[in-house]
């Protein structure tokens, strides 16, 4: 109980910190079962430049599937270059061609680990200019369900988790949602399902996401619907091509979908516990690589 505890406080007041009245910090946590999570992200913030919202992609993923090598887009300096002081963090900002920026924030356990306090401040310091003036931090993050040491999920305002009509799918969303509800004391959870045919395919599996929740994880646990993107080659064609879908295809069945599903993110009823920094991400970082690599020696 002590240790359900520990988590609930620190996971309350990582939301604290990250969270500000100007910019909203959101999740997008997928799994196995093609959920295609980082295709998500890359249009969702397309949609909401669109919206002339300023948006900052931070992107947990290195390799050729993350969302600079989607884009094609080679950033300057990598983010390890930024924790051996060799460049600062907006060096290895990049800009996307699509109205926003993106941040690769992937680097070894061992080297974040190892950042002593005065270091830890410094990144804070710089990404929380780095940040100012944005509305949205949208976060391609690591899949809790793979983990004992969940990523960004943990810090940020909105978790949205990426549901598609798949076993495994729905196998990593409960794992991700059990993590988060009973270790870091989460209650609400936003579901977008992918790759949906109809809205009533993306209803139907909501509905069976949900009850399995509430069966093992009791009425305390809320999921929220937010809507679907649907099955469409034109995604999958702009996704191969390095682009944006609604850039490459502005009238396609997905490209509407970002856009309504845009438009409604800005509609969310603003956060309950706003602060004054999101620099709490460098924090929730080093935290998570101390302890994988502690996992990682024994």
């Amino acid at each position: 109980m002590a240790r359900m505890k520990r988590g609930h406080d620190q996971a309350a007041g990582l939301r604290e910190l990250l969270s500000t009245p100007v910019c909203r910090s959101v999740s997008l946590a997928g799994g196995r079962g093609e959920a295609g999570s980082t295709t998500l992200v890359i249009n969702l913030a397309a949609a909401l430049a669109q919206r002339s919202r300023d948006v900052i992609v931070l992107d947990e993923f290195s390799g050729t599937g993350n969302v600079c090598n989607r884009l094609q887009v080679a950033p300057h300096h990598d983010f390890e270059s930024v924790l051996r002081r060799e460049a600062s963090l907006g060096d290895a900002l990049v800009d996307s061609g699509y109205g926003f920026s993106v941040l690769p924030i992937a680097a070894r356990a061992q080297t974040l680990a190892s950042l002593n306090e005065l270091e830890q401040r410094r990144l804070a310091h710089e990404f929380e200019h780095l940040a100012q003036g944005a509305d949205f931090l949208l976060l391609d993050t690591r899949p809790a369900a793979n983990s004992d040491v969940p990523g960004l999920s943990l810090a940020a305002d909105d978790v949205v988790v990426v549901l598609t009509n798949r076993a495994e799918s729905l196998t990593d969303a409960y794992a991700t949602i059990k993590l988060l509800h009973t270790e870091y004391g989460r209650h609400e959870f936003r579901i977008l399902v992918n790759r949906a045919e109809t809205l009533d395919e993306a209803a139907a599996l909501f509905g069976r996401i949900r009850q399995v929740a509430r069966q093992y994880l009791g009425e305390g646990i809320h999921l929220k619907l937010i809507g679907f993107v649907p099955e469409d080659e034109k995604l999958n064609r702009s996704a191969r091509l390095g682009q944006s879908v609604l850039e490459a295809f502005p009238d396609s069945e997905s490209a509407i979908a970002f856009r309504q599903l845009a438009d409604a993110m800005l509609r969310w009823t603003p956060p309950r516990h706003p602060a004054d920094t999101p620099a709490v991400f460098v924090h929730r970082l080093i935290e998570s690589s101390r302890l994988l690599s502690e996992q990682l020696r024994h």
